[in-house]
This record gives structure tokens, sequence and C-alpha cells, in this order.
């Protein structure tokens, strides 16, 4: 399934807050409640406001809300702050002017970008789980934790972390890993050796988009699915049963 990527990135409205995937029941949706919003402006923000130069765009702002799982039997809480942007705004009756937005810098607990199978082993899983919540304040770190999951994946997977090289054991790095996993699975090594590069990026400082980072929790989950929950082979046995039965059933 593909990633609604406006609710990933970007500032909001107050009145147009995204919902987001419930971290604990899965099921429902976490939602703005509008009671909980706290908006404040630093003093020495409140002081540039005398500058003979001061505009709307120089304002500095902190905000904290918190969101609401939608399922009755779940209420799970989730905290988020962040601050504001101010953003060019145009309407018939005043013109040009400026709207503030709420920009996420943390949720916790994080709402999950992409599901993860239920039987994901835990080691790998936690990483993941980290990389959803370093997403809104480090981009680097994220990428740096999906990397970090893809080696106990590989680890679940029996791909070996030593290999025999001049008849001495030699650890294998990450890029050896895949290389040895690709040569029987080719399709799902080029995953994990994009989410290697991306996580590369992370582990060096390199500045790193949140674009690139949600591309790489796309292709990783597709890869979990087929992996993990064996999507390819429960929905080879649904067209084996419907022509089995003729779809009586």
């Amino acid at each position: 399934m593909a990633i609604d990527r406006t609710i990933w990135t970007g500032a909001f409205d107050a009145g147009q807050f995204p919902t987001f995937p419930c971290p604990r029941c899965s099921r429902g949706r976490v939602a703005f409640d509008k009671d909980t919003l706290l908006t404040e402006e630093p003093t020495y923000s409140e002081s540039a406001h005398q500058d003979d130069g001061w505009g709307p765009d120089w304002t500095i702002e902190r905000f904290s809300l918190r969101l609401r799982c939608s399922e009755s039997t779940c209420g799970e809480v989730v905290v988020v702050s962040g601050d504001t942007v101010w953003i060019e705004t145009v309407d018939q009756d005043h013109g040009w002017g400026y709207m503030s937005a709420l920009r996420p810098r943390m949720m916790f607990p994080s709402p999950p970008i992409i599901p993860l199978p239920n039987d994901t082993p835990s080691e790998v899983s936690e990483k993941i789980k980290a990389a959803f919540g370093l997403f809104w304040f480090d981009s680097g770190a994220s990428a740096n934790s999906l990397r970090m999951s893809v080696e106990f994946l590989l680890d679940h997977l029996k791909v070996p972390r030593t290999t025999m090289k001049n008849g001495k054991l030699t650890d294998l790095n990450l890029n050896g890993r895949i290389q040895f996993y690709e040569k029987s699975n080719p399709d799902h090594g080029e995953t994990f050796n994009a989410l290697r590069v991306i996580g590369n990026l992370g582990s060096h400082g390199t500045s790193l988009t949140q674009e690139a980072l949600l591309d790489a929790f796309e292709i990783y989950e597709d890869a979990l699915s087929e992996i993990i929950g064996g999507r390819s082979a429960y929905l080879a046995a649904i067209k084996k049963k419907i022509i089995a039965s003729k779809g009586k059933y």
C-alpha cells in the first residue's frame, strides 16, 4: 500500500490537522483533540516585534497538542510537539497575508509509517519503530535505525555475519551480507541494498530529505509483507481456492 505522504511531511493548519494510524491498536486513527493545543511565543520573539523591519514571518512559536485514538476500547494518547511556520496566503477579501501552520517535530508514542507483519522479529520491529519516532526530528538517525533493522532481518533469514577468506574467519559488512543474500533473492537483495545506501547517508551525517526516507519505508513495507507476511503465498492460495471451488464457498 502506498504511503499517504501528505500526512508525514510539511506543516498543517490547526483546523485541518491530519489523523494518523494508532501506534497501539492499529485499528483506530489518532485525531487532534483541539482543546489540548498550546502555542507559545518566546520572549525574544515577542521583543522582535518592536523592530522596524518586523514581519509576521519573523515570529517564533512552539506548540504542543494531543491526539486521541478513535477506537473506544483503545483511547491511546499521542503527544505532539513542534514549532510553527508562517505560510503566505491569499484570499478575495484581504489579499496576501500570512497563516501560522503547525510543524511536528516529535510524536510519542510514534504512529507507524508502515504496518509491520505480526511475525516480524522483535529486534527488527524495535529498530523500525525507533525509526518511526526519529523521523520527525532526525531523518539521518531514522535512516540509520532502518539500516540496523536490515542487519537483524538478515540474521532472521540465516545470512551469515562471517565468511572464510584466505583460510581466516572474516567479518562480513552489511554490503557483503546483502551480496550473499541476493544470489538467491535478487529482488529483495536490491531492496536491502537501497536501505543500506539510505542508512549510510544517515550514519555519515549527510543531509537526507523526508521524501527519500519515505521512499525507504515504502520499499521496506513491500519486502516485509513478502518475506515475513508471505503475501504472494497467501494470494496464491486464495486463487487456487477460488478456482478449485469455482467460487462456491
